[in-house]
């Protein structure tokens, strides 16, 4: 019941916490393997690998860059919250999915500074006495970066104006703040509205929002930038879904 997830749970060419460099420093890992990892590795999303307690085997380089803010630690290897009360949840949540093969998320800090980590367990393959392996994502919502103008404009032929418009929807802003910030009429802005639907195939302002915010953006260049509390733990039996919330009181 015990056991500790090994490395090779990872995969050939993933590296652990503490040896990003070594990887393929004893052979060369699989081009596919490399692949995932250089991919992985420039998600702006941060990315942990770790058994059922909480301990680290893999961290990419947005994750290392929270381990380092104000929501997350290592602590002798185990992913810890900065506020005990947070290491509880967290631990308690990683814990729960690993033992039922659930998912769930949980929220750490207030809604001016937060983090939000979402949590999936994996099977061991071939091993069915293997721990599982539990992966987080971990999300900044201060850093996460919108669609890039250029982007828009190259996925779907948009022209710098209508690619601006599009941005200041994505932002919440209405078409009459929009015309006011592009300093255009509000005709014109219906305009380039209407170009939007037809370029993106979509017909309400609604789906054209949904659509673009789950268009992919390119891989990012760079890693990631750098109290009281409730806790509610929920289930919902129809899709075996563990939620907590851990905020500030």
């Amino acid at each position: 019941m015990h056991a500790v997830a090994s490395q090779a749970h990872l995969g050939p060419g993933i590296s652990p916490v503490g040896s990003h460099e070594q990887c393929g420093a004893t052979h060369r890992p699989a081009p596919v393997a490399a692949a995932l990892k250089a991919f992985v590795d420039h998600l702006e999303q941060g990315v942990a690998v770790a058994d059922r307690y909480g301990r680290a085997l893999f961290l990419n380089r947005a994750g290392q860059a929270i381990v380092r803010g104000s929501h997350l630690r290592l602590a002798n290897g185990r992913l810890c919250a900065n506020a005990p009360s947070g290491s509880m949840a967290l631990h308690k949540l990683i814990a729960d999915c690993a033992a039922t093969g659930s998912e769930g998320w949980l929220r750490l800090g207030s809604e001016e500074d937060t983090l939000l980590i979402a949590v999936n367990t994996f099977p061991p393959a071939g091993d069915a006495d293997a721990d599982p392996i539990v992966l987080l994502r971990l999300i900044d919502p201060v850093t996460a970066r919108p669609s890039a103008k250029k982007a828009l404009q190259a996925q779907f032929g948009l022209t710098p104006a209508e690619a601006a418009l599009a941005l200041d929807i994505l932002a919440g802003n209405d078409l009459a703040a929009c015309a006011a910030r592009r300093g255009i009429t509000l005709n014109t802005a219906r305009a380039h509205l209407r170009r939007l639907f037809e370029k993106t195939e979509t017909r309400r302002q609604a789906a054209l929002m949904r659509f673009l915010l789950l268009c992919p953006k390119p891989i990012a260049d760079h890693s990631a930038p750098a109290a009281g509390s409730t806790l509610e733990p929920k289930r919902d039996g129809r899709d075996e879904r563990i939620c907590y919330r851990h905020g500030a009181a």
